[in-house]
């Protein structure tokens, strides 16, 4: 073993010395103001360097800082955060070789070899120590140049405390805190004292320098700073940060600041955020649906496939309510007001008018549109015919299994154009509805309830089968004298085995039935990472074991009984309430052949996936989600780097998934936290979609497992509902929603039962609590403790 040296930090030229010095180095040489220093190369217990006290006396002889400094510390997998020791205000060359002495002791500290081993490996670790000038500091802290809880790249993290930073690094002390943009806007900030620690100019410094180091460095850094008393800013520690995850925002829309985004309407359709899979076949063919059903409208839609309609921020998916409008300006009987009405329910005042089209291609326009809305049952059998004809692969070289894919991607573009065709109907007729009602005037909660009644007379739809389908599973299990211990009281798996062997008996049978008619739907189905009911049961199987305890409980269904349904005098109203129930039934059964042409591509992606964690080009299967379409390609063709983005990827989407949007944005959206729409005593107000007046006991549900402790007659509050939730309507007496619209697949389903509902509450999952006695009112769209 060579023995210690002593190095000058401006003589530092790479990371045999460890990742403290090396960035202090690399900080120097980019010119930023360090304390001078030195740093000792293989540092030991027993023999210091030779030239020691000529190196401590080159830095003035006085205080000085003993850190360490070994191999692996402050990189990018491991930062040995607090594992090896700091020695501040060392004097004098005697208490400073027993300072180095403690450092290179704690290389083998219990903690730090447990640590070290864990992420590094086993294996022989050399110290070095960091001799530095001490600052005599007036504040302190530690900066981040992005967010390390978010990821987020747009956000600047500064903590700060007075005197040394070594009160915070140990958690003695609680920081002042800043979360600033990348121009020094302050986003959030918490004092800790009558006065701040950093003043605006100070902070404004910290944030000019370090934005300047991460340009040299080319990534996100965590940096340790000192101002002292002189007021200088001295910088003390320069490394990555430690696995943050990919930017949230890295695969953002880049949009035109005054284009108006929502989430309505495509938020019900996609809800949370979605994988980067998803975004390039979904996002993409939602988009590329849209401008081919407006093409056959005549709408003057520019050519290419770029996206134009639909955007994305943080992983969310939005519509681009500006260009969405241009169907208004092409298209005799359409107005930028229904198109609002439509989406959000009502007419959004930042999109401007568009520019009228000449009248006779209006004319000619509005023509081709309604041949197009009068043409539902055509679009709904080709669509049939779309699903027959998918030819997808198994399990196979992965090259070839995405070929294969890639050639039959298109017919997902062309599943969407035929969707959206037979499902504009159903969104074109609601507004015409409130309008006839509100005689030009804006709709009021009356006259959105008069149309959820309306709406509620639509028999034979298809989603509603699946609560309906529940229900005849559990009269099956009723019937079987097992059921209870077999089925209730079991685990979701063994009652899963149970009901899927001949011990079952009739419930076996239509559960079968069941799945082959409903298989292919699924809590948030659009999202490719996640898999079916034919392919997953067990959320569905909770369910099940949820509504017999229930029925078992109460001896009857929890539906309510219906409710008579007023008659309308008006003539136009008459003709149009048939045209609008066969547009939900037409809408839903194509929603049903969508997501049986998106299922065939998730089993084709799994099977990509497989098929590249066999060749060792991904890590596992689930990761394939982690990158869009063409990377998979690119990937596939050699760009080995990619696998590690996607797991990069799949570390952030628990940050996207719960976040919050403002209902109608410009430009880009920064997440909120939803504030209610109440009165004064507290009552919440939404949109009523279903009639009628319940009190029951609360239950806050956000994810299907929390669903599985669902009461009979109790009211289902929940973010939002697909049509994956419906097998628990047969036992809720009413639904409320954070989000949200009349004819969302949840505001469909509740009808169909008779159920009240309420959606569009913002805040109903974090205002009430499991439990609560509440009153919900459908016809006055409202949420209150009783």
């Amino acid at each position: 073993m060579n023995a210690p040296r002593c190095i000058p930090l401006e003589a530092v030229t790479n990371e045999a010395v460890g990742g403290k010095a090396e960035g202090l180095a690399r900080l120097l040489r980019y010119g930023f103001e360090v304390p001078p220093g030195f740093v000792i190369q293989g540092a030991t217990e027993t023999t210091l360097p030779s030239d020691l006290e000529a190196q401590y006396l080159r830095l003035g002889g006085g205080k000085v800082a003993v850190r360490s400094s070994a191999i692996g510390e402050d990189s990018g997998d491991a930062s040995f955060a607090g594992q090896y020791e700091t020695v501040l205000n060392v004097e004098g060359i005697d208490a400073l070789g027993a300072a180095i002495a403690d450092c290179a002791r704690s290389l083998q500290s219990a903690g730090a070899t447990a640590y070290r081993d864990r992420k590094l490996g086993e294996g022989e670790v050399r110290m070095n120590v960091v001799v530095q000038q001490m600052v005599d500091a007036r504040a302190a802290g530690v900066l981040f140049t992005a967010n390390p809880m978010s990821s987020r790249r747009d956000q600047i993290v500064v903590d700060a405390v007075p005197g040394l930073g070594e009160t915070l690094v140990s958690g003695r002390a609680t920081p002042d805190h800043w979360i600033l943009r990348r121009d020094g806007t302050v986003v959030d900030g918490e004092i800790q004292g009558e006065e701040p620690v950093l003043s605006e100019a100070e902070r404004i410094l910290l944030l000019d320098g370090a934005l300047r180091a991460e340009e040299h460095y080319g990534a996100p850094l965590d940096m340790e700073w000192a101002i002292d008393r002189a007021g200088e800013l001295r910088w003390l520690q320069a490394r990555p940060i430690t696995r943050l995850p990919a930017d949230p925002n890295e695969l953002d829309t880049h949009p035109d600041p005054s284009h108006v985004y929502t989430w309505c309407n495509i938020g019900e359709m996609m809800p949370g955020a979605v994988t980067p899979l998803t975004y390039s076949v979904t996002g993409r063919g939602i988009d590329l649906g849209m401008q081919s059903s407006y093409r056959r409208s005549g709408v003057s839609v520019p050519p290419g496939e770029g996206l134009r309609y639909v955007g994305m921020f943080f992983g969310h998916l939005f519509l681009n309510l500006t260009t969405l409008s241009e169907i208004a300006a092409d298209v005799a009987g359409s107005t930028k007001a229904q198109m609002c009405i439509a989406l959000c329910g009502r007419d959004i005042d930042e999109i401007p008018e568009p520019q009228p089209a000449p009248k006779l291609k209006r004319a000619m326009s509005g023509a081709r549109y309604f041949y197009q809305l009068s043409r539902g049952a055509k679009h709904r059998r080709d669509l049939e015919a779309l699903v027959a004809s998918l030819s997808l692969p198994g399990p196979g070289k992965s090259d070839a299994v995405y070929r294969a894919i890639d050639k039959e991607l298109p017919k997902v573009w062309k599943a969407y154009e035929l969707h959206l065709l037979s499902s504009s109907s159903s969104g074109a007729i609601s507004p015409i509805l409130l309008g006839i009602l509100a005689k030009g005037e804006e709709p009021t909660q009356e006259h959105h309830a008069q149309v959820a009644e309306m709406l509620a007379g639509a028999k034979d739809v298809e989603s509603a089968d699946i609560a309906e389908g529940a229900e005849r599973i559990i009269d099956k299990l009723l019937a079987h004298p097992d059921s209870k211990s077999a089925f209730v009281s079991a685990t979701p798996e063994a009652a899963l085995r149970w009901i899927q062997s001949g011990d079952a008996g009739d419930a076996g049978g239509e559960l079968e039935r069941y799945l082959a008619r409903h298989g292919h739907r699924a809590v948030r189905e659009l999202e490719l990472r996640q898999r079916g009911w034919a392919d997953d049961p067990t959320p569905l199987i909770t369910s099940l074991q949820s509504g017999l305890r229930a029925r078992l409980q109460y001896g009857t269904r929890a539906r309510p009984e219906e409710q008579p349904r007023r008659s309308t005098d008006h003539p136009v109203l008459r003709r149009l309430l048939p045209i609008a129930h066969a547009a939900i039934r037409c809408r839903e059964q194509t929603k049903s052949g969508l997501v049986a042409v998106t299922t065939a591509f998730k089993h084709a992606y799994r099977a990509l996936g497989a098929s590249m964690e066999a060749e060792g080009l991904l890590p596992d299967e689930d990761a394939v989600f982690f990158l869009t379409h063409e990377e998979l390609g690119e990937l596939v063709r050699g760009r080995r780097e990619l696998a590690e983005l996607a797991v990069s990827r799949r570390r952030v989407i628990d940050y996207q998934m719960p976040l919050h949007f403002p209902e109608i944005f410009c430009d880009r959206p920064e997440p909120l936290r939803l504030e209610p729409v109440q009165r004064e005593d507290g009552t919440l107000v939404g949109k009523p979609v279903s009639r009628g007046v319940v009190t029951g006991r609360a239950r806050i549900v956000e994810t299907l497992e929390e669903a599985a402790e669902l009461q009979a007659g109790e009211i289902l509050i929940a973010p939002i509902t697909d049509v994956g939730w419906t097998p628990y309507f047969s036992l809720i007496a009413g639904l409320a929603t954070d989000v949200g619209s009349a004819v969302s697949h949840g505001a469909v389903v509740a009808r169909e039962y008779g159920l009240p509902a309420v959606v569009n509450l913002r805040s109903a999952t974090s205002h009430y609590r499991t439990g609560d006695l509440v009153t919900l009112d459908g016809d006055r769209g409202t949420l209150k403790r009783a």
